[in-house]
């Protein structure tokens, strides 16, 4: 459809709008009809929502207003910027004409004062695309691993700019509530304020768990590197077709302008009709910050998420007059009422006598002490035990609940006898401390309480943690009267602390300090031999063919092993090393102090790498059986710069060590600077790359495929990334890099949302077009593929059948049976498979009679020369052969010249694909020229 096509379009549905269908709600009244007269050089004032300082909104919204005086004329328009208190208070006086507001802000107004039904939705530019819709955002911190859904968020404090904002609180709280939980009863909400930077800050810092902000607000600091995506997720994540960012929410229509029902109609259509008409591209929308305004969108899911979250204005219950409900229900409401009214009666009498009771006893209680009577039967045999002190010398016990023999040994009577001192039980290692603490208590007047932990020692020797909470009792010039003390034995959480802590830092197999504290203890180290000017070394160990060790003897065996290792390792370093179990079958030796210049470092770093593998050589007797083993070493000596972290000498170390299992094992190796500058750069693309998938810096290529007589068939989607400063990175620089990690699994779902949603376009269109997709192994054996991919198909109401799934060998290495079940799933769907780089594995046609494939791709090598080549001519050919048995598609990649295509047209159906028929090219440009005239590649 042209771009004229597409106004026409727009201006018909605005017509109708405007003219014939006015909005089916309570929310649409219409605008008073008027002749036109009397509005010439009227003055229009025009509000606007300001939630930014007034200056910085004036600023934006002026071009808007100076556009309306020039294409509305007869009426000039004035610029009202206003707060949402103000603009209510506007309204309800009317003193403005039009409103550019909010969406639950728009819907408030129009049920308290009229406003008119929306003359136009404004439209947003977000991530390069124009949206008329937005969403909000449910985020927490990367590592809270308790908050995976919604339902997680009870109990917790999340952050919003305020509860009157639409995208970063009302829309989250009604998901939340479709969840099971409602805010703000059942979580704190913790109001930040503008603008919505705060928020973000507030759940990097931990005074949120979670945090609201419209959709676009992560993306912009992402992009302008005020927040490392890294740091955050989302909750609740959802893709919506045509949108450019994940939301947490529904999508609801954009900003409405809506006109005051005084306003003359025929200005309305005007004011609509400029607002319609506003070019989307050029210099106003580009200063406005937007892409202009589109046919008003539907407001009534905005009005039933205000009515279910029971926001203004539907905040009251529906009134129902007492004279209807008489008119309905006279005599049994007599009936009722007179029921009532006698047990309301017998009920103050009775309040009366237990109140009246109540006084006494409180009375009595205040005068006496029979609360400690209370207080002995509420803890008899419990956990915590009741003291009471008197404010005379050496503070004696003026009680003591029989329980407390079990936490201090003595029995109660003899802990109130006059010659008993507090004192004497508590631990002399702890008794000034406490002692002090007290003593500063009270003589704070406006402290009445005080909590400490400390040990006590029993008459047996036995000492033992408490938790003391105390409370005073003051007179009315703040004296302590007397001290109230509640206290626990916490013997055994001060137990569990210490077990927590060994946790922490020690491996439980082998006792052996483990990654947290190996790294804790570098960077002391590290910053020791700096101070000194003196070498240290870091060595990563690792048992060669472990693995086949604990498969073929079992775990049991494959622990007492690795233990023995640990044992050994630890007798053969020097006091001041740490020999640490960093994961797995990988133990870290730190070496501190081997030398002052690196030539005599590296010597005696290399001497202890030997020496620890000599040892290690040396028979183990697991349960009776001898085991060998060889190791691999990795040696990083540092300080090697002025800002060097643990996290680098680690990586260098482990880079070295891959070095040496990379030559065959059994042998050590040092990390060289060449090694560091490769590994430095391909962290770095990591690290861009995670950024560029967050910041929409992907691009999605298509290269056509042709059958053999030149007609298009399909084509292959490819991924680019276009970097903010290098330009368009090649895949072979990010590929490999993403194929290491799981960003290769983030890459293919961005690849196969983007295909679905031009398939969906294309379809649309009336041009099926059929899309060949890259999938990794990585990302086919997610667990939850299949029903991903599934779902995806259907939010973008893509075919299935066009969609081929291009998968490599590599897949059928571990669990075949797993890998069938999936793709007998999807095949069932409709989706096809193609093998890619197809003859250059090792068992391929082993594979095929097993696995749902349609269609088999033969690798680029083999094509390029196969015209002059008989041995890659003889490979093409058995290819064709085993795959027209198998009734397979070919699919020749790599054709680039005609030579190739002759010799590939003369044996058979082959689909082509390669320069010869074009390069691949921006989806967007390549669609738009293809759905102009499909069937042609060029």
């Amino acid at each position: 459809m042209t771009d004229v096509a597409r106004g026409v379009r727009r201006w018909l549905a605005a017509w109708l709008v405007l003219w014939l269908a006015p909005w089916p709600m309570p929310l649409a009244w219409s605008a008073p009809a008027g002749s036109g007269a009397g509005i010439e050089n009227r003055v229009s004032r025009v509000a606007v929502l300001a939630y930014r300082p007034k200056p910085e909104t004036a600023a934006r919204w002026r071009g808007l207003v100076d556009y309306l005086n020039q294409t509305v004329p007869g009426t000039r328009f004035v610029l009202e910027v206003l707060h949402m208190d103000e603009m209510e208070a506007a309204t309800a006086a009317s003193d403005i004409d039009f409103v550019l507001t909010q969406p639950s802000h728009y819907v408030l107004l129009t049920y308290r004062n009229g406003l008119s039904s929306p003359l136009a939705s404004l439209v947003n530019r977000e991530g390069g695309i124009a949206v008329s819709q937005f969403g909000g955002v449910i985020f927490t911190r990367a590592d809270r691993a308790d908050i995976a859904s919604l339902a997680d968020l009870r109990g917790k404090r999340v952050a919003a700019v305020a509860r009157t904002s639409l995208g970063a609180y009302q829309m989250q709280a009604f998901e939340l509530l479709q969840a099971g939980v409602r805010l703000p009863e059942d979580a704190f909400v913790l109001e930040t304020g503008q603008p919505q930077d705060k928020v973000v800050e507030a759940v990097l810092s931990g005074q949120a768990d979670a945090g609201f902000v419209r959709t676009g607000v992560l993306e912009d600091l992402s992009g302008r590197e005020r927040l490392d995506a890294r740091r955050i997720k989302l909750v609740g994540a959802q893709w919506r077709p045509d949108f450019p960012f994940m939301v947490s929410t529904r999508l609801y229509p954009e900003w409405p302008f809506a006109a005051m029902p005084h306003v003359d109609a025929d200005l309305v259509r005007r004011v609509a009709a400029a607002l319609l008409s506003m070019p989307h591209d050029g210099e106003l929308s580009d200063a406005l910050g937007i892409a202009g305004f589109t046919v008003p969108g539907d407001y009534r899911a905005i009005d039933e998420l205000l009515r279910q979250l029971r926001l203004p204005p539907f905040e009251r219950t529906p009134e129902f007059t007492f004279a209807d409900a008489w008119t309905r229900w006279r005599w049994p409401l007599t009936a009722g009422s007179l029921a009532v009214g006698a047990l309301l009666l017998i009920a103050v009498a009775r309040l009366s006598v237990i109140n009246r009771h109540l006084r006494r006893s409180r009375q009595r209680l205040e005068q006496s002490e029979a609360a400690l009577q209370t207080e002995r039967d509420l803890f008899m045999g419990g956990p915590v035990a009741v003291l009471v002190w008197r404010m005379e010398p050496n503070w004696p016990l003026a009680y003591a609940s029989p329980n407390i023999e079990a936490i201090f040994g003595y029995p109660a009577e003899r802990m109130r006898a006059p010659d008993f001192r507090y004192a004497h039980c508590i631990h002399p290692d702890d008794l000034a401390r406490v002692v002090g603490e007290v003593e500063g208590f009270l003589a704070e007047p406006a402290r009445k309480t005080w909590e400490q932990r400390y040990r006590i020692v029993r008459p047996d020797g036995v000492t033992r943690w408490l938790y003391d909470f105390t409370m005073a009792e003051r007179d009315g010039r703040g004296h302590a009267r007397r001290l109230r003390g509640y206290v626990m034995d916490v013997s055994d959480q001060k137990e569990a602390e210490a077990r927590i802590h060994l946790l922490a830092f020690f491996d439980d197999l082998t006792g052996l300090p483990n990654r947290s504290l190996l790294m804790d203890r570098l960077a002391q180290t590290l910053a020791s031999g700096r101070r000194q000017h003196r070498l240290e070394a870091l060595l990563l160990l690792n048992v060669d063919r472990f693995k086949i060790i604990n498969d073929a003897r079992g775990r049991g065996i494959g622990d007492a092993l690795l233990k023995a290792v640990g044992e050994r390792l630890a007798g053969l370093t020097r006091e001041g090393d740490t020999v640490a179990r960093v994961a797995g079958d990988e133990f870290a030796i730190l070496l501190a102090d081997v030398g002052q210049n690196r030539d005599q470092a590296g010597r005696q770093a290399l001497s202890v790498a030997e020496k620890i593998q000599a040892a290690l050589k040396m028979p183990f007797d697991i349960r009776g059986e001898p085991f060998t083993i060889t190791t691999s070493l990795g040696i990083a000596l540092f300080p090697d710069r002025p800002d060097e972290t643990p996290d680098d000498i680690l990586r260098r170390a482990d880079t070295a060590l891959h070095r040496a299992k990379a030559a065959g094992g059994n042998q050590a190796a040092f990390f060289e600077t060449g090694m560091g500058e490769s590994v430095a750069r391909s962290f770095r693309i990591e690290a861009e790359l995670r950024q560029a998938i967050v910041g929409g810096e992907l691009r999605l290529f298509l290269q056509p495929q042709v059958d053999t007589d030149g007609r298009l068939v399909g084509a292959e989607a490819l991924v680019r990334w276009q970097h903010p400063t290098r330009g368009l990175v090649p895949p072979s620089t990010f590929i490999p890099v993403a194929e290491e990690t799981d960003l290769i699994v983030d890459l293919g779902a961005w690849v196969l949302a983007e295909a679905s949603r031009i398939m969906a376009a294309a379809n649309m269109a009336g041009l099926p077009l059929r899309l060949s997709v890259n999938i990794s192994p990585r990302h086919f054996r997610q667990a939850g593929f299949v029903p991903w991919i599934r779902d995806l198909l259907a939010a973008t109401g893509a075919d299935p059948s066009h969609l081929t799934l291009e998968i490599t060998e590599g897949l059928f290495i571990d669990n075949l049976n797993d890998v069938i079940a999936k793709m007998s799933e999807l095949t069932a769907l409709g989706i096809h498979f193609s093998i890619d780089d197809f003859g250059t594995g090792y068992s391929s046609l082993a594979y095929l009679k097993r696995l749902p494939i349609h269609e088999v791709k033969i690798d680029r090598a083999f094509v390029q020369d196969a015209h002059a080549n008989p041995g890659d001519a003889a490979v093409v050919e058995t290819i064709l052969a085993v795959a027209a048995h198998m009734h397979l598609r070919v699919v020749a990649e790599g054709v680039e010249t005609e030579a190739q295509a002759v010799f590939l047209r003369g044996r058979g159906s082959v689909i082509h694909q390669g320069y010869l028929y074009g390069h691949p090219e921006p989806s967007e440009r390549w669609l738009g020229r293809w759905l102009a005239a499909p069937g042609k590649p060029d």
